[in-house]
């Protein structure tokens, strides 16, 4: 027996609409609320009316978000986890049904990019300018988030980084700590390189303490290099061996994370130096792992999964405004004082 062959007013009837609502939304067209224009649209994927992309590629790409996102980030950070979370959840009070790619370093294409299947893009983290440049040429809308670029003009949605290793640095100087080191990877990204010049300002407080800051006061407290492959593979011998490089180990540390900060924390147990009675740790981003070790981490709140939100926000606005100015969106942070620091020294 031959199977017959589906029809716009098969899917009419499963749904109970009209067969011209049904018609509007498989040829995009207006007309159709985007929850029932997204139902119409998987409804005539799943009974075979829509194989592939073909003539209702565009109904089909106006329905998805691609979500980039390199495959690390996902395994070993909370932060870009909760930062998911808020898109996931932002994209689908819009009617947006999300396709999280996970990359590597190959920096291929998405197949729903090169597809056409999608309508824009958020990019979750680091990504290179290169990269950027590529993904662009397809045409679509993209907002980076937790990142910026120097050179490819493009929406993003990051955290005041400067204002937040500021403030925490600074309330070490206040507290009478006069040693303040900084632990970091420059190289690394955008965000700890803010970090880093917040963590300058910070120290330069001290001089107006009264304080003398030497030349060398960075060279001497900082570790700057080779630091996050040795905190992503949880490598604490190489930690340690970073610790025992140190000219002079500082009153205490600001670190560009919390995964760092913890992970330190550990590496100075393993010297015998406890915190905070020996040496203070702060980090940044305040994940949920900052309140449950010990002593519990004083940190920077970020605002993860608003971060997320803001971002589809921002992509669903600029898909409908793709000749306006590009905007760099800049979310506040607070402080989270904890234990790993003391109220005076």
């Amino acid at each position: 027996m031959v199977k017959q062959k589906v029809t716009m007013k098969d899917i009419a009837d499963q749904l109970g609409l009209s067969v011209n609502a049904v018609s509007l939304a498989l040829n995009n067209k207006t007309g159709v609320g985007k929850k029932n224009k997204n139902l119409i649209i998987d409804t005539a994927e799943q009974m075979g009316y829509i194989v592939g992309t073909g003539r209702f590629g565009e109904a089909i790409a106006g329905k998805n978000l691609c979500i980039l996102i390199k495959t690390q980030y996902f395994k070993d950070s909370d932060f870009y986890a909760k930062i998911l979370l808020g898109v996931e959840e932002e994209a689908k009070k819009n009617g947006y049904d999300v396709l999280i790619n996970f990359t590597n370093e190959s920096e291929d294409i998405p197949d729903c990019v090169e597809q056409n299947r999608v309508c824009g893009m958020i990019s979750v983290g680091r990504i290179s300018d290169e990269y950027l440049a590529k993904l662009k040429r397809y045409g679509i809308s993209i907002v980076v988030v937790d990142h910026s670029s120097m050179f490819e003009p493009i929406d993003c949605v990051i955290s005041d980084n400067k204002l937040g290793s500021y403030k925490v640095t600074r309330l070490l100087v206040e507290r009478g700590y006069q040693r303040i080191g900084f632990l970091g990877d420059l190289d690394y990204s955008m965000s700890i390189k803010e970090r880093f010049f917040g963590y300058q300002e910070g120290i330069s407080l001290l001089g107006m303490k009264g304080y003398s800051i030497t030349s060398d006061y960075v060279q001497k407290y900082c570790i700057l290099s080779d630091i996050e492959q040795y905190v992503i593979s949880h490598n604490l011998p190489k930690l340690i061996e970073k610790l025992k490089g140190l000219k002079q180990l500082p009153q205490a540390f600001v670190c560009s994370n919390d995964e760092a900060a913890i992970q330190f924390i550990h590496a100075l147990n393993k010297l015998d130096y406890r915190v905070p009675d020996d040496i203070a740790i702060v980090g940044f981003d305040n994940i949920s792992l900052s309140a449950a070790v010990t002593p519990k981490l004083t940190t920077v709140n970020v605002h993860k999964e608003f971060m997320g939100q803001v971002a589809v926000q921002r992509l669903i606005w600029r898909m409908g405004h793709r000749s306006e100015p590009i905007e760099s969106i800049m979310l506040s942070v607070e402080v989270v004082e904890r234990n790993s620091m003391k109220q005076d020294i």
